[in-house]
């Protein structure tokens, strides 16, 4: 098996079509067809139901297509990467959320430029839901994001726990207290965070409303932190939200501490269990020297 062959395969995998797929890898349909029934005997079983009307996957094809493009992926990324050694200059891709970009990189990313002078580094600002797909996938070396971390394939290590505390408009009455009491939270107006885009910050904040008892009265749903800040900036309610939010605040509004043991949020630092580069390794190191 050759890779020729699995990139024929997700041709006609994407475009469920032979005729597309052929277009599109600029060779023949009868060759393209033979390639893919060559694939199938070697790998054992169909990986296609045909039919006149149309061509889709079948359960092993479907299982087949996520290994297939993890390996091109991977060939890909290989290569990019010789290219770069070859040419002196190595990249580190990083995907985050926006509390490594407040409280991790301005201290690790400086050094990191110290240490590696010609080192490029390129960041991609990705919800967690998507940042495992990308480790997988190749697309970044490394990822600061929230947990869940499902994938056996990956490693990963707390590099930040903050609590939540309170967001509110400037003139909110709750603004003039020190601390906020959960019970003083129940039936206010509440932005809350998106599920699939905010990771363990719903899951958190969920299960700390459910175990004090406050009614969340949710106004607005927010898809990011930025919007979140931006919808208890126009009044429209409160937020719970991870502690680095109050370096973003303006005078529309404000933080404060909850009373009693706040609930916390952990920040993951997540890669590959594969060896690395020395400019990752290196980025690891100086993560692991901040936090302690």
């Amino acid at each position: 098996m050759e890779l020729r062959h699995l990139r024929y395969f997700i041709a006609v995998a994407d475009e469920l079509s032979f005729t597309r797929a052929a277009q599109r890898l600029h060779t023949a349909q009868p060759s393209l067809s033979q390639q893919i029934r060559n694939l199938e005997d070697e790998v054992g079983t169909p990986l296609f139901e045909r039919t006149r009307r149309k061509v889709e996957l079948t359960e092993a094809g479907k299982v087949f297509l996520a290994e297939a493009r993890l390996v091109v992926a991977q060939a890909d990324r290989a290569v990019a990467r010789a290219r770069q050694v070859g040419q002196g200059r190595a990249t580190v891709t990083i995907g985050f959320v926006p509390a490594a970009e407040i409280r991790v990189f301005p201290v690790i990313l400086p050094r990191l430029r110290l240490r590696y002078p010609d080192v490029n580094v390129e960041l991609r600002s990705l919800p967690t839901a998507e940042q495992e797909e990308a480790l997988l996938r190749g697309d970044i070396d490394v990822a600061f994001m929230r947990r869940p971390v499902l994938s056996p394939e990956l490693r990963s290590e707390v590099v930040l726990t903050e609590p939540l505390v309170v967001v509110l408009p400037g003139g909110h009455p709750l603004a003039k207290l020190p601390r906020i009491a959960p019970a003083q939270l129940s039936g206010e107006p509440f932005i809350s965070t998106h599920p699939q885009f905010s990771g363990q910050v719903h899951s958190v904040v969920e299960a700390y409303c459910e175990a004090h008892g406050i009614e969340r009265k949710v106004a607005q749903v927010a898809t990011n932190i930025l919007l979140n800040l931006n919808l208890v900036g126009m009044g429209l309610g409160y937020a719970l939200l991870p502690a680095y939010v109050s370096s973003l605040t303006s005078s529309a509004i404000c933080t404060r501490p909850l009373e009693g043991e706040p609930p916390t949020i952990d920040l993951l630092m997540v890669s590959r269990k594969e060896p690395h580069s020395a400019e990752l390794e290196a980025l690891f190191e100086l993560v692991r020297e901040n936090e302690a």
